[in-house]
C-alpha cells in the first residue's frame, strides 16, 4: 500500500524523518489508543443494519463507496484541504450534518479530539470544533502532509465502520478484514481526486445514509450512539 504520493499544499519533507515522525504522529491519533470515543458511534449503520439493509460483504463495500464517494468522506475531505490552506469552516462544517446525531458524532469527537490536543500535545482548539476540522488544524500546526492526513483520516473512518458491521450483522473477522483492504485503492483514490475539489464540490447523495442516521434516533435499542 502506498500512502506517499507528491506532497499537496505545500508541506514539504525534509528527510526521511520528517516522514517517519509525520506516520508517527497519523498514527498516534487515529489508533485506538487515542480518546476520542469513536467505537461509540455507528454514524447511522447501526439502524440500517437493523432493517436489513446491510447484511453482507457486498453491502459493506457498496455502502463504503458511496460514504466515502459521495458523502461523508467527500465532504469531510474537502473541508479538510481548505482549513489547511487557512479558511476557516467549522460553522459550514456543522451545517452540513444532515441530522442531530450526526453533528453530535462529529462535535464529540472534536471535542474529544481537541481536549488531548490541548492536554497532551500543547495546541488549543475552540470548543464545539467539527472533527475533519480539528484534524486539519492540528495537521497544519504540527506540519503533517495533508495527503498522509486524508488518507489516515479515511483509513480511520472506514476502519470505525466496518468494525460496526463485524460486531452488529455480525460479520467474521476475515470478511472485515477482506472489507478493509479492498477500500485502499477507493482511498487513495479519493485522495488524489481532493486535490481538484472545491468548496463547491460539497453535498452528497448518500440518502440511505442520511435518512437512517435521523431513524437511528428513535430506535428502542441502541448499542452506538448514533
Amino acid at each position: 500500500m502506498e500512502l506517499v504520493e507528491p506532497i499537496a499544499i505545500n508541506t514539504k519533507i525534509k528527510n526521511k524523518k520528517d516522514l517517519k515522525e509525520s506516520l508517527q504522529i497519523l498514527q498516534t491519533w487515529f489508533s485506538p489508543s487515542f480518546p476520542v470515543g469513536s467505537f461509540s458511534y455507528s454514524h447511522g449503520l447501526e439502524a440500517m443494519i437493523n432493517d436489513n439493509l446491510i447484511n453482507s460483504k457486498e453491502d459493506i463495500l457498496d455502502y463504503l463507496k458511496c460514504i466515502l464517494k459521495y458523502g461523508t468522506g467527500k465532504n469531510d475531505v474537502i473541508l479538510m484541504k481548505h482549513t489547511y490552506q487557512g479558511e476557516e469552516l467549522n460553522e459550514l462544517a456543522l451545517s452540513l450534518c444532515p441530522s442531530k446525531e450526526r453533528k453530535i458524532e462529529s462535535v464529540e469527537m472534536g471535542n474529544a479530539f481537541r481536549k488531548v490536543l490541548a492536554d497532551s500535545w500543547d495546541f488549543k482548539i475552540q470548543e464545539n470544533t467539527a472533527y475533519p476540522i480539528v484534524v486539519a488544524k492540528a495537521a497544519k500546526h504540527f506540519n503533517i502532509p495533508l495527503n498522509l492526513t486524508i488518507v489516515s483520516y479515511l483509513q480511520s473512518f472506514v476502519s470505525n465502520l466496518i468494525n460496526v458491521c463485524i460486531k452488529h450483522i455480525p460479520i467474521g473477522q476475515k470478511i472485515g478484514q477482506d472489507c478493509i483492504i479492498q477500500t485502499y485503492d477507493l482511498i487513495r483514490e479519493i485522495e488524489k481526486e481532493s486535490e481538484n475539489l472545491n468548496l463547491e464540490d460539497l453535498g452528497g447523495i448518500c440518502f440511505n445514509s442520511d435518512i437512517y442516521s435521523i431513524k437511528h434516533e428513535n430506535l428502542k435499542t441502541r448499542i452506538y450512539k448514533t
